[in-house]
């Protein structure tokens, strides 16, 4: 029966071959897609969750309180980890760990600089994805100690078996001799957190005194807990951990399951808002609503080629057929074309995979070795099968003799509607992909080209390492000497996201609720002109005056007016334990993305603890100057890999994931159009179709070619129009959420709907247009000739 089944289908799709290509190119777009987005999306939501006994994880965390304002941030004390340890039975292991540091690894003739971090030896034993040569228990536990992971080893070393090899690392102007005391297994790609190596925390430890006290954050602590320990309780019995071992902080701490928060880990004035997971959900969404319009392409031409298939329907009832036996072989047909959607699609799938990793920024590959795999895509083509080949079926079984025989097949109003339904439901989700793709795109392009306070264009940031940081000067001369080259200077400061930060400002009169977290940015001399800063106020630093690097200080406008907020007028205030005159005023500029207001600024003039080389040049030779800066770094610094990079492309990095957002978008707001009018490019063919006798009478009445255009047009129109009235709607709200998420945003310009509706109706009316023409230019006399 089931082979009979198949062999009918078969029959039919070589019949009406048109039909069968748009349902199997359709399918195979919609489920390509699917396939593609489940892909992303199983990689985003299995981030961190490979990780070993990860329901004991936890992230340790602080509510910073300043004034109405909450800051929420991984950052800790530096000495949170230990204390934890030797004061709490739930904590198994505790470890304190650094962020992520370039170093450069010398052995033998190999120099290669590697990416880690510092870290407490329970560091190894919370992340513990496994051990290739050593000693877990004792690595990181002496200051000589280095952990290389595989991929460092090999980078370094060739091979992995290389405990107790000997290795030089440097960093900075300092260099030392160190031991692998082991080489751990790389992390996973699912794992948030990647590095080459992990160097011993008590050496950080040593070399920063800021660590010992309780006020100061920097590092971030992870813990594991205790096998039964409830983590909901032992984060609300976290809440005064800090505030007991220091009276004035104004931190609540807590800890956040490790396993969550890659997804979930955001935070909004002590709120928790929707991270990650919100793009997430919009992801997943769009996947089912593209797989969604290619089911209904598929429902559409099925149930609009009935009236070809009620004689066959009618004959096989006289000849004993149950509806429940026409119902399978309709559903038989549906799921055979799925299946060989579904062979297309995961061709689509490999040929596209690595253009679709480049988008995402992630290695993802077919799990063929799978079963779970296999499992996912059988039911995804079972319930594409069953869902496309559903109304069909029952519509088509339930086909009357009589009206058969009587030559009465014409669809019922009921059908007309329903088709007609389901074409609005596709523009209408069409219309909400181009107008949201049109929203993101203008916000994107708006925080990539704000004046953003300083000059990012032709500014070039060099790290400062052996020679260049020891001799600075030096460097800066010889760069200053070619005259493609205006300025240059160096900073603490990276420009993206905050890196080193304070609530010890004080000021006359000042109210505790406008207390703020100030970001402090260290400085050398023409600093901010090499930058570009704008100063409003006062002057730049000067080596004239050399009280400047003791007791001066430039605010950014946020900082000033803060200030002035509590006490008019003033030009002191106090950093730390020392009194600062405001020397000067800048322009605020961001340094975040502008999801974030622009936050309070001080400018110290502090060369000596510095480590980022600007150069601000002047030309349109790019190349010849880079060339130029990129010899002398050499030349000067042999020790270490030349490296630099352009600040317009740095910025361009707090974006990564908004830009992504905003290309996967583009892409498939473009396929849903592409599917969407492969439906209308069939349901026009049907219904010129069924009026070819209406057109050829027309034709021989004398109508012309538009006339005849509209009678098919006009079926459409009006059903596009309405999508695009109801979509619009929806998209306006959907994107108005989305920009909430900004502090700095464009608004929802009218003009975004006509253009939406410009691009639907065009290819819509294109497509159906297409059909028209063929039926209009058709000969009359074969139209209307007697069958």
């Amino acid at each position: 029966m089931i082979k009979n089944y198949f062999k009918i289908a078969l029959r039919g799709f070589a019949k009406h071959k048109l039909t069968f290509f748009i349902n199997l190119f359709g399918l195979s777009l919609g489920l390509w897609a699917a396939i593609l987005i489940g892909l992303w999306v199983t990689s985003e939501m299995n981030v961190n969750k490979e990780l070993p006994e990860v329901e004991r994880v936890y992230q340790m965390m602080e509510h910073q309180s300043y004034g109405a304002d909450i800051f929420t941030t991984a950052s800790t004390p530096g000495v949170l980890a230990e204390s934890m340890k030797e004061t709490l039975a739930d904590v198994e292991y505790a470890a304190t760990y650094t962020w992520l540091q370039n170093l450069l690894f010398v052995q033998g003739d190999n120099r290669i600089k590697l990416e880690g971090l510092y870290a407490m030896p329970d560091f190894l034993k919370v992340y513990d994805y496994g051990v290739v040569e050593g000693d877990l228990n004792s690595m990181l536990t002496a200051d000589n100690h280095v952990v290389l992971t595989e991929s460092g080893a090999i980078s370094l070393f060739g091979r992995t078996d290389v405990v107790g090899e000997d290795v030089e690392i440097k960093g900075g102007t300092d260099s030392e001799n160190f031991i692998v005391q082991g080489v751990i297994k790389d992390f996973p790609n699912s794992s948030s957190l990647q590095f080459d190596f992990v160097l011993p925390y008590s050496i950080f430890f040593e070399e920063n005194d800021w660590l010992e006290e309780w006020g100061n954050n920097g590092p971030q602590t992870v813990v594991r807990l205790r096998d039964g320990v409830d983590g909901d309780k032992f984060s609300a019995s976290m809440e005064n951990y800090i505030k007991d071992r220091n009276e004035e902080s104004n931190v609540r701490l807590f800890a956040y399951p490790y396993a969550d928060y890659y997804l979930h880990g955001s935070w909004k004035d002590g709120q928790k808002v929707e991270g990650r997971i919100k793009n997430v959900k919009l992801f997943a969404m769009i996947g089912i609503f593209v797989l969604l319009i290619a089911c209904i392409n598929f429902m559409n031409l099925s149930t609009a080629k009935s009236q070809k298939r009620a004689k066959e329907v009618g004959v096989r009832k006289v000849a004993g057929a149950d509806k429940g036996s026409l119902v399978m072989q309709f559903m038989s047909e549906s799921l055979l074309i799925t299946f060989f959607s579904a062979i297309f699609a995961v061709l689509l799938v490999e040929a596209s995979l690595p253009i679709f990793n480049n988008l995402t920024g992630k290695l993802m590959t077919v799990p063929y070795g799978s079963g779970f795999f296999w499992l996912e895509l059988v039911g995804i083509i079972l319930c594409t099968g069953v869902v496309a080949g559903s109304y069909p079926a029952f519509y088509l079984s339930a086909t009357k003799v009589v009206s058969v025989f009587r030559s009465f097949t014409k669809a019922g109003r009921g059908v007309v509607m329903a088709r007609k339904g389901l074409v609005l439901f596709q523009f209408i989700l069409a219309t909400i992909l181009i107008v949201s793709t049109l929203v993101v795109y203008q916000q994107i392009n708006f925080a990539m080209n704000q004046d953003l306070g300083y000059a990012k264009d032709q500014l070039i940031q060099i790290p400062l390492e052996g020679e260049l940081l020891e001799s600075f000067d030096v460097f800066k001369a010889e760069l200053e000497k070619n005259e493609n080259i205006e300025s240059v200077s160096r900073s603490s400061f990276g420009f993206l996201g905050r890196n080193s930060n304070t609530g010890g400002v004080s000021w006359e009169g000042k109210d505790p609720e406008n207390a703020a977290l100030f970001e402090i940015i260290r400085v050398d001399y023409e600093f901010l002109k090499t930058a570009g800063f704008e100063l409003t106020k006062g002057r730049d630093f000067d080596r004239v005056n050399g009280a400047d690097s003791t007791s001066g200080a430039i605010l950014n406008q946020t900082a000033y007016e803060l200030m002035q907020k509590d006490h008019e007028g003033s030009e002191f205030f106090r950093l730390w334990e020392d009194e600062r005159a405001i020397t000067g005023v800048v322009k605020d500029f961001h340094f975040e993305s502008f999801r974030q207001n622009v936050a309070p600024a001080i400018f110290l003039l502090d060369p000596k603890n510095t480590w980022q080389g600007y150069v601000k040049v002047n030309t349109s030779d790019i190349q010849e100057t880079v060339a130029f800066i990129e010899n002398l770094g050499k030349n000067m610094n042999p020790e270490f890999p030349f490296e630099y990079s352009f600040m317009d492309e740095n910025y361009a990095r707090l974006y990564r994931e908004d830009v992504r957002f905003r290309d996967l978008a583009q892409y498939f707001s473009i396929l849903t159009i592409i599917i969407s009018c492969l439906g209308l490019l069939g349901l026009s063919a049907h219904i010129a179709e069924q009026k070819t006798k209406e057109i050829g009478i027309r034709k021989v009445l004398g109508a012309s070619t538009l006339s005849i255009l509209q009678v098919i047009n006009r079926e459409f129109i009006l059903i596009v129009f309405l999508s695009i009235l109801i979509g619009s709607g929806l998209a306006f709200w959907v994107m108005q959420d989305w920009l909430n998420g900004y502090q700095y945003k464009i608004s929802f310009e009218w003009w975004f709907i006509p253009l939406a509706a410009i691009t639907i109706m065009g290819v819509a009316l294109m497509t159906v247009t297409l059909q028209s023409l063929k039926a209009a230019n058709s000969n009359p006399v074969k139209a209307i000739k007697s069958e």
